[in-house]
């Protein structure tokens, strides 16, 4: 008796740690706009490395799946630790579950009726019959229901962001498919032109930077395609800027590009911080590459470390510092 006890206040509590954790980890990270919760993040994190590594092997192909699948993952982690939390409790007291016969839930029924009690369905041949369990069973049901609604109303803000992430990709590639394309591009453009070309950018990669500290899942929604890839896009963009910030023919085009550069800066500081480990071999790459443009007027420290950052940003879509130069076929 007192084993059977002491088992049963072990389910009972490990269930309830689990449930309030991951219940936290759900409601931060659908509703709070603060970024992924403590086990969102490491399971997308993970889920995506494992996707680079199948790319690896099958090729680019595989990023059209990236996003989704550490979205799937992630909705699948939640489930089923809020189904197993919930079935760690009411394995609490084994005969507080019965049949409509009024036998006692074997652990595969107990289980089976966690499930059903989640859906929201319930097929009525299984019941609670202690007070504990039939509350439980209430507030579980209708957990459920909020589950699903906030998980697709989450899918639906992260669809938006994306349409806004592949945008800023399509406008860049717009104006050129290289650094020195697309300066020369905003350098021939009339000056309110370039100016509304400029702003035009910068809204959407402000945009881009609120979604993805919103949304963090956005940073792993890759593509097949380089034109569509942000990583790439961004970094000529940047690099162009540096050419422009450089060139005495830009000069009345300096103050304008501020606003822009300080965009691309605050979002390159938020994936440093939260994505982005720069490593020697970054240093290095970055060291020894001779890019085919002069950028003498930037500070040179500063503009190393913001290669860097680049430069780890374009590995986590397996891009290198030649796939910037080289124009898509």
């Amino acid at each position: 008796m007192n084993s059977t006890y002491m088992e049963g206040a072990i389910y009972l509590v490990l269930g309830a740690i689990l449930l309030i954790l991951v219940i936290y980890d759900f409601f931060f990270t659908t509703l709070s706009g603060s970024g992924a919760g403590f086990i969102t993040k490491p399971v997308s994190v993970l889920t995506y490395k494992i996707t680079r590594m199948i790319a690896g092997v099958m090729g680019r192909r595989v990023y059209n799946f990236s996003g989704m699948v550490v979205n799937l993952v992630v909705l699948s982690t939640w489930g089923v630790l809020v189904w197993l939390g919930l079935y760690l409790l009411y394995s609490y007291d084994p005969a507080g579950i019965v049949s409509s016969k009024n036998v006692v839930a074997t652990d595969w029924e107990r289980l089976y009726f966690t499930g059903y009690t989640l859906s929201t369905l319930g097929l009525g041949d299984f019941k609670p019959v202690t007070v504990l369990f039939e509350i439980l069973t209430s507030c579980f049901s209708f957990f459920g229901f909020i589950f699903f609604t906030s998980s697709m109303t989450y899918l639906l803000s992260v669809s938006s962001a994306l349409i806004n992430k592949r945008a800023i990709s399509l406008n860049i590639q717009n104006l050129g498919q290289d650094p020195e394309a697309l300066a020369q591009k905003i350098l021939d453009m009339d000056i309110s032109y370039s100016y509304q070309q400029l702003m035009s950018l910068q809204e959407l990669i402000d945009r881009h930077t609120v979604n993805h500290q919103s949304y963090p899942v956005l940073h792993f929604y890759s593509h097949k395609d380089p034109r569509v890839c942000l990583s790439l896009n961004l970094t000529r963009l940047d690099e162009a800027l540096n050419i422009l910030l450089s060139e005495p023919e830009a000069k009345d085009l300096h103050e304008e590009l501020q606003p822009l550069r300080s965009s691309i800066s605050r979002f390159l500081n938020h994936i440093n911080e939260n994505y982005m480990k720069v490593s020697s071999g970054e240093e290095k790459a970055v060291d020894s590459f001779d890019f085919p443009y002069k950028t003498g007027a930037v500070g040179n420290e500063k503009l190393i470390e913001r290669r860097k950052i680049l430069l780890a940003f374009l590995k986590s879509e397996r891009f290198n510092w030649e796939d910037v130069t080289r124009r898509n076929s």
